[in-house]
């Protein structure tokens, strides 16, 4: 039988330690694998509040000044979302954001241009009236 010097290290106390490092670097991987795998912050969130800015003046607001307010609550919301770390919510209200934006832009396009086409009939109209109490000029044989 050999002897063991004092001091040695035990096989067992070795193989336990070095179970534990490796359930400890096990959890680690794990929990850096979920931290990655999380949803991250939404991307759109801050393309939605230039859009909500860009539609907040009044020739928006003339218009559908309902929807934008309805616009502006919406990013709100989607700012709570975010502080939450509520992050999918966040980015789908962050993208129905854009496309009511895009809708309001649209229909108040729609509105101007509906205003210009009305302007222009009036003007024919007014030609028209014009015309028929023009008493009709009479013009002299050329020389």
């Amino acid at each position: 039988m050999t002897k063991r010097p004092k001091n040695a290290p035990n096989n067992a106390l070795m193989m336990l330690n070095s179970e534990y490092a490796s359930i400890a670097l096990c959890l680690a991987l794990i929990s850096l694998l979920f931290a990655c795998a999380s949803t991250p912050p939404s991307t759109t969130l801050p393309q939605s509040k230039v859009a909500v800015s860009s539609i907040d003046h009044n020739n928006y607001r003339k218009y559908l000044n309902d929807d934008v307010t309805a616009a502006k609550n919406k990013l709100k919301k989607a700012h709570v979302f975010a502080a939450e770390k509520q992050h999918i919510e966040a980015e789908q209200l962050a993208q129905q954001i854009l496309v009511d934006v895009e809708l309001i832009q649209i229909r108040t396009q729609r509105m101007n241009v509906d205003q210009e086409v009305k302007q222009i009939e009036d003007s024919i109209s007014n030609l028209n009236e014009e015309l028929k109490w023009r008493e009709p000029v009479q013009l002299s044989p050329l020389k």
